[in-house]
């Protein structure tokens, strides 16, 4: 192999993670440190996030504790007429509902044999004409909170305490959704907690604050796009929906990705049930719309912190690398599956995905001119970089498998990388030289029981890395990573970038025109 080609990195060579019952707390000058979940304070080994609020979502603190099917048992029971009951089945849960309810025997009432033939007739067609159009849009087999679940970055969305979280880029503020669809503002100093909600704010799967504003907070859901002005000098703690801005489109939702430009002068959202991406002049409320054939619904798009480049995946094999200054596509395939997580270095020239089908992290590397480094002999690829494939580490118990989420850290020096079964954490070292170096960093254990549901790295964080962890109990935990002789030089923008060494040409992955 090509000595410039660093060695793939594996879950083998991790240091020993924290037995049962005791939690990871924070790693300081490369060791870790951990306690028993009951005296467990990070604040004894560090202050870095001791101004930092104190979060957990619990059951009490939702405003929603009921679902709707749940209410339904407060009232009585009427009886009524069948008719009544199709309108009303048809009103709440929609026509396929009620051709079910027609369809199928009722107790103490009998369905006319003609009706029930029909309705029974009706089903069928139904399925049929959803089977042909499954068959060419493959994205749209799911919808609602099933299709949002399906491709969403946070582990077991449905059943969440926390649906996602995200850090102000510029500021020590924290948002973070709830189960119950509302939304927390979080900041050090104060005791008030703004809550983002309305009726119409429903399955939030995504927030982005907007750069160069304290103020603005995009929340994507299942009708669109609430645009939130947090006012920081209010002391409403309830803002009404007139503080918000909302983004809709024609067939353009759930809205399952948003992201802002590096100058927070654009929003582009995504659909996985949508083929089109809008890019939004949110002042304007005016947009562009980005078609493309293939691929199915745009499940995923995250803008590069340089803010030349916009990634792009969708729900079928085919993921795409846009070119912001003139907004032409780069297209990719994968061999199976789809994109499932995927996050840029901080300079830009690096992108890091996984898919929904292998336990492999892999990179492409971009040059100066904003296209991926192409040897004119060499057909583009993507090179893996690290192996999750699923080991044994410490007396039988198994980390690793599929990805749901990475975050790469601000300083590009730390990657973590969520799993889909596994409960603990995965956090590398990385290194920008010549070539992405990856090493093994240590495992981030929760309380017992616990499972990790959402990851995000504090943009400001200026000691080293905050990596922030909801857990499935409701806890959000600050898990800091603190050099004292923070090295700069590693996250040194490098444009330089080596051939593709022969035994990688041929990765799953390849570039097409």
């Amino acid at each position: 192999m090509d000595d410039k080609i660093s060695v793939m990195c594996t879950l083998l060579g991790f240091p020993a993670f924290p037995p049962v019952g005791h939690v990871s707390l924070c790693e300081l000058e490369g060791r870790v440190h951990s306690m028993p979940a009951e005296q467990a304070d990070v604040l004894i080994f560090t202050n870095t996030v001791a101004s930092h609020p104190r979060i957990a979502i619990t059951r009490d603190l939702l405003h929603s504790s009921i679902c709707r099917e749940d209410a339904r048992q407060v009232f009585l029971p009427v009886q009524e007429t069948l008719i009544k009951k199709l309108i009303n089945v048809w009103y709440e849960q929609g026509l396929v509902e009620a051709l079910q309810t027609a369809a199928e025997p009722q107790e103490g009432r009998e369905v006319p044999s003609a009706l029930q033939f029909l309705a029974t007739y009706l089903l069928r067609l139904v399925s049929g004409i959803n089977h042909i159009r499954n068959s060419f849009h493959p994205h749209l087999r799911e919808s609602g909170d099933k299709l949002i679940a399906a491709v969403s970055q946070t582990r077991a969305w449905p059943m969440s305490p926390v649906r996602c979280l995200t850090w102000h880029p510029h500021c020590t503020k924290l948002a973070v959704a709830a189960w119950d669809d509302s939304v927390r503002v979080y900041s050090p100093g104060t005791s008030l907690t703004p809550i983002l909600k309305c009726k119409s704010q429903r399955a939030v799967s995504c927030l982005a604050w907007r750069p160069m504003s304290a103020s603005e907070l995009a929340v994507g859901c299942e009708s669109g796009v609430f645009v939130w002005h947090v006012d920081p000098n209010s002391v409403v703690t309830r803002p009404s929906v007139s503080c918000a801005t909302v983004l809709q489109r024609p067939h353009h939702s759930p809205v399952t990705s948003i992201t802002w430009s590096q100058h927070g002068d654009l929003l582009l959202t995504a659909s996985a049930a949508d083929t089109a991406m809008y890019v939004w002049d949110v002042a304007m409320e005016c947009f562009v719309a980005l078609r493309r054939v293939g691929g199915g619904g745009v499940s995923l798009v995250t803008w590069s912190p340089d803010g030349s480049k916009v990634f792009a995946a969708t729900t079928g094999i085919i993921f795409r690398v846009w070119s912001t200054d003139q907004w032409l596509p780069e297209r990719w395939t994968v061999m199976s599956g789809h994109v499932q997580a995927a996050c840029w270095s901080p300079c830009g020239s690096v992108l890091l995905f996984a898919t929904s089908e292998e336990p492999l992290i892999y990179s492409l590397t971009f040059n100066l001119m904003d296209t991926v480094f192409q040897d004119d002999n060499v057909s583009k690829t993507a090179l893996p970089v690290v192996d999750l494939t699923e080991v044994e580490v410490d007396e039988g118990e198994r980390v690793g498998g599929l990805v749901v989420s990475m975050a790469w850290d601000k300083r590009g020096q730390h990657l973590a990388v969520l799993f889909k079964k596994t409960d603990l954490v995965a956090v590398f070292l990385t290194e920008l030289h010549a070539v992405l170096q990856v090493s093994p960093c240590c495992f981030v254990r929760g309380v017992s029981g616990e499972i990790p549901n959402y990851i995000s790295f504090q943009q400001n964080f200026t000691e080293g890395a905050n990596l922030t962890i909801a857990w499935s109990s409701g806890r959000v935990q600050y898990f800091p990573l603190v050099c004292k002789d923070l090295k700069t030089d590693r996250s040194i923008f490098h444009e330089s970038v080596p051939n593709l060494d022969s035994s990688l040409r041929n990765s799953s992955f390849r570039s097409i025109r």
